[in-house]
């Protein structure tokens, strides 16, 4: 496998605009979802982290700082062609890093059933019932990990 970059980025860099158009395709696209101009990546509390391998950018995602120790992870996305190649688990274990370094005790998100299984192996723990997403309606479940 070649060479993973993973990059904590603003906004404003340049590779946000691949970066946007992955998680759509990944995210949305599939369920007919139109695409937003506006992903909410400027708010101050906003970390963005992009993966690219040999130029091209395979994965993304945001680190939603909450306070109290809290952080949501969101729009975790990698591209259709790498997925089983280990960048979802290089993506998640730097927004892990990440959080850590900010000395935060919590990261939560909510997982598509189908991606449960591989939260479930970086240790996350399942702590809600099914229940449809807001935007595209496929069914999610809460998780968290502790990272005290």
């Amino acid at each position: 496998m070649d060479a993973l970059a993973l990059h904590w980025v603003s906004a404003d860099d340049p590779r946000m605009a691949e970066a946007n158009d992955l998680r759509h395709a990944v995210l949305y696209a599939p369920f007919g979802v139109p695409r937003t101009a506006d992903w909410g990546d400027a708010d101050e509390s906003v970390r963005l982290l992009v993966v690219s391998r040999e130029g091209r950018v395979v994965g993304f995602a945001s680190l939603v700082l909450e306070g109290s120790g809290s952080a949501r992870v969101r729009q975790v996305s990698v591209a259709f062609d790498v997925q089983g190649t280990g960048v979802g688990r290089a993506l998640m274990r730097e927004v892990e890093a990440e959080a850590r370094r900010r000395g935060l005790t919590r990261l939560w998100l909510e997982a598509r059933t189908t991606a449960e299984r591989f939260y479930h192996r970086l240790g996350y723990v399942t702590v809600s019932g099914v229940h449809p997403s807001g935007r595209t309606g496929v069914p999610h479940v809460t998780m968290e990990l502790p990272l005290a």
